[in-house]
């Protein structure tokens, strides 16, 4: 196909995340089964302290949420693509845990894990 262009891939989801100053949640894929939530709160946790870490169940994934934004920029700067329990691990800017009502308190969000 003559004049095809490639982009490259544009994930939204995290798009949203990156552009979000209170966003302090990434989203990490690519996670080898023998990955626990006790590793990534010592791998992530380098980078400065951890709110939540969560693997859902069956899932090859997992969600840091970092108390400060720059200590989770840090964080998926330097770490993605490193190696984790044999596998290369991929990072994005999750969903941010909190969101804010219309009445200007906030609620806890689930994380929603990405197929």
């Amino acid at each position: 196909m003559r004049g095809l262009i490639l982009a490259p891939y544009q994930n939204t989801q995290g798009s949203r995340g990156e552009n979000d100053p209170n966003n302090t949640t990434i989203f990490v894929g690519g996670l080898d089964p023998s990955v626990t939530d006790d590793i990534l709160k010592t791998v992530f946790g380098q980078y400065g302290e951890l709110v939540h870490v969560k693997l859902p169940v069956g899932k090859r994934c997992g969600f840091v949420q970092f108390a400060k934004r720059t200590c989770a920029e840090q964080a998926l700067s330097v770490l993605n693509g490193t190696q984790l329990g044999g596998q290369s691990i991929r990072q994005s800017w999750g969903r941010s845990s909190f969101k804010q009502t219309e009445s200007g308190t906030t609620r806890r969000h689930s994380y929603l894990a990405r197929k």
